[in-house]
């Protein structure tokens, strides 16, 4: 009997920490299903006083320029900013200056603005 309770328990922990973990990866889904508060330029990322670090962004606009160290300059029509984006990020991406792309990534307010990229496409 203590084992069937023991086994019991196990399972019911088990199977919650699995509902916590998909709840989790549906909620970051969930961030980019569109631009937060009104964030979606250049120009409100940078003007909105309340923005946080780790604010999920979509913007949609232009990588103009590398400058090293996967940083690049992105340009929208309001303006631009620095977006840091990992190799493994643009595998297999071919972009050039006049690409519109829409990237998806969180404010990094510590290091002037820059946007930690998650995902890149070619629009």
């Amino acid at each position: 009997m203590k084992k069937r309770h023991l086994l019991f328990t196990l399972i019911l922990a088990c199977s919650s920490t699995l509902a916590l973990a998909n709840d989790q990866a549906a909620n970051y889904q969930d961030e980019f299903s569109k631009p937060v508060d009104g964030i979606n330029s250049v120009e409100s990322v940078l003007n909105a006083s309340a923005v946080i670090d780790d604010t999920p962004i979509l913007l949609t606009g232009y990588l103009i320029e590398p400058l090293g160290k996967e940083v690049y300059v992105f340009k929208d029509n309001t303006g631009s900013l620095n977006v840091k984006i990992d190799g493994d990020k643009m595998s297999g991406l071919q972009v050039k200056p006049n690409d519109k792309v829409t990237i998806k990534g969180e404010v990094n307010k510590e290091d002037n603005y820059i946007i930690y990229v998650d995902s890149v496409t070619i629009d």
